[in-house]
């Protein structure tokens, strides 16, 4: 299977899972997509529509572009965010648990949501 079709059958499987406010969100997975059935699987990633309703939560902006990558085991959304002030905002979260990695980008005081 070559990566064009491993990434059509991705997309296709986050489509259909995803409601249409989300469909136009751009994806992009660098591994290969039985590693990545096998880790939804195992538990090693959470998915995506759990990955929504945390940022939901955590942050305000709009998931323009997502990224799934595996790095010494270590599975790891990536994802571009435009904030209400239409700054683009990078953020990495822990697949497994959906944890922050890392946030950066322009007036994260605007995007990061404060618990109450």
């Amino acid at each position: 299977m070559n990566i064009k079709s491993k990434l059509l059958a991705i997309l296709l499987l986050f489509f259909c899972i995803l409601p249409r406010s989300y469909a136009t969100v751009a994806l992009e997975i660098e591994e290969d997509h039985d590693e990545v059935m096998l880790a939804v699987q195992q538990g090693l990633i959470q998915p995506y529509s759990a990955l929504q309703a945390i940022v939901n939560k955590q942050l305000r902006g709009r998931i323009i572009q997502v990224e799934l990558e595996e790095d010494d085991d270590v599975w790891v959304y990536e994802l571009k965010l435009i904030d209400p002030n239409n700054n683009i905002v990078k953020v990495e979260y822990e697949a497994k648990n959906l944890s922050i990695i890392e946030i950066k980008g322009r007036g994260l005081e605007h995007i990061i949501k404060v618990s109450e």
